[in-house]
């Protein structure tokens, strides 16, 4: 007969494991997502910008002190705003997990985060965002 102590093991270890595995997963949300959980589609662009804090990049070519990409498609003016995390200077390791891509057409947001920015990336050939120059 198995002691009543040595049945709550093997469950015991299990609900470890688990625990454990899901704690050393965690990446951290990219820079922005909480400011931006609730803005819908369409909002204006100095409405969502203004959301956000103080990007640490200088002036020129960017937008609040984050870089941006400015592009003609389709007669339509679309920007990528490239928001990262504060005191990085915007410089990263890995894009997809130091960056967050705002998508803006005409002058309102059309979507953000990587699985916008994918699925217009795909359909108007747009760059991944470069490092950003020394000043």
């Amino acid at each position: 007969m198995i002691e009543r102590s040595r049945l709550w093991t093997l469950p015991a270890l299990l609900l470890l494991a688990l625990v454990l595995a899901a704690c050393g997963d965690r990446t951290p949300p990219v820079p922005g997502s909480e400011e931006l959980a609730e803005v819908e589609e369409g909002a204006a662009m100095a409405e969502v910008m203004a959301l956000l804090p103080q990007g640490d990049l200088p002036e020129n070519g960017t937008v609040q002190g984050y870089q941006r990409n400015r592009f003609l498609i389709d007669g339509a003016n679309v920007e990528v705003v490239w928001v990262h995390a504060p005191g990085s200077g915007g410089t990263f390791d890995d894009p997809r997990l130091e960056l967050n891509p705002l998508v803006f057409s005409g002058g309102t947001l059309d979507g953000w985060g990587w699985s916008h920015f994918d699925a217009r990336s795909e359909e108007w050939s747009l760059p991944m965002p470069q490092q950003p120059q020394e000043s």
